[in-house]
């Protein structure tokens, strides 16, 4: 029965911590996303 209980804790403890990579992850690429986009509109609106 224990065995079952921390088999079970060491799943929910490993879901987490991928849960937590993919959100870093995606945080990581939005932001990227965010400050090339600030810099080509502003390079765009610089050359119009």
């Amino acid at each position: 029965m224990t065995d079952l209980m921390l088999l079970s804790n060491v799943k929910i403890i490993n879901k987490l911590s991928n849960f937590k990579t993919i959100f870093i992850k995606a945080g990581i690429i939005v932001s990227l996303t965010v400050y090339w986009g600030v810099i080509l509109v502003g390079t765009f609106i610089t050359f119009n």
